[in-house]
């Protein structure tokens, strides 16, 4: 199975991403976190993961990439144990591979990298024990790259704010023009708060300082029990 997790900028769709591989990862399923997020920097670091080369710097930067698509030469793995080594970053069940990132100042849009996170996660073909988490950059742009298309599920994230809330409505509306079923979560929830918001969340994980003082600290994460409820109602 193949998740999108998308939602505004600071919503926790990285950490939600990393609660669910640890939640997956004991539960026996093979992980792979896809990093589709070319601004993110903490990924790695809540999965206990060392970075890696980035797929498009495999490919040879943003030139060599351009050029193997013009050429018709884009070749990519078919199944996970099909994935360069030197991309790929292990720990137990969990393993995570990192599309593509700005590097440097006027290198131009990552335009080149949403393409890539396309049609990598759309060659790849996952056995019945392996789940790809796809943690996506703030907002909507990749539903308008076609990500939402190559994914069987979307979890959406919001915060108890409006303007998070009103993306988080728009997600739904993209997500039913595509067929794809999404689970709604609210994420950082105080008491009182879930009851006020509409459409009602399927999945409520509460804000916890537990979470804040271990990110400032630069330690891993680790799932909330909410995760079990989330992970019940993306594999119905």
């Amino acid at each position: 199975m193949k998740i999108l997790i998308c939602g505004k900028g600071g919503c926790g769709k990285s950490t939600i991403a990393a609660m669910l591989a640890k939640h997956l990862a004991e539960r026996g399923h093979k992980v792979l976190v896809v990093d589709a997020d070319e601004s993110n920097v903490g990924l790695y670091r809540m999965l206990g993961l060392g970075k890696v080369k980035t797929l498009a710097e495999y490919l040879g930067g943003k030139r060599g990439l351009k050029d193997r698509i013009n050429g018709g030469d884009l070749a990519l793995p078919k199944a996970v144990g099909e994935i360069p080594a030197e991309v790929l970053s292990w720990k137990g069940n969990i393993a995570a591979v990192s599309i593509g990132k700005i590097e440097e100042p006027g290198e131009g849009c990552a335009c080149l990298y949403g393409l890539l996170a396309r049609e990598f996660l759309r060659n790849l073909e996952l056995r019945e024990d392996e789940v790809a988490l796809v943690d996506t950059e703030a907002g909507i742009e990749h539903f308008g790259r076609g990500l939402d298309l190559v994914v069987d599920r979307i979890v959406n994230v919001a915060e108890p704010n409006l303007e998070s809330l009103l993306l988080s409505r728009k997600i739904q509306e993209l997500s039913t023009k595509a067929g794809i079923r999404s689970v709604f979560v609210l994420n950082k929830a105080i008491a009182g708060i879930p009851e006020e918001i509409e459409p009602e969340p399927d999945v409520v994980l509460p804000f916890d300082q537990d979470l804040l003082r271990g990110s400032l600290a630069g330690k891993e994460v680790e799932p909330l029990p909410q995760l079990k409820s989330l992970w019940d109602l993306i594999s119905r």
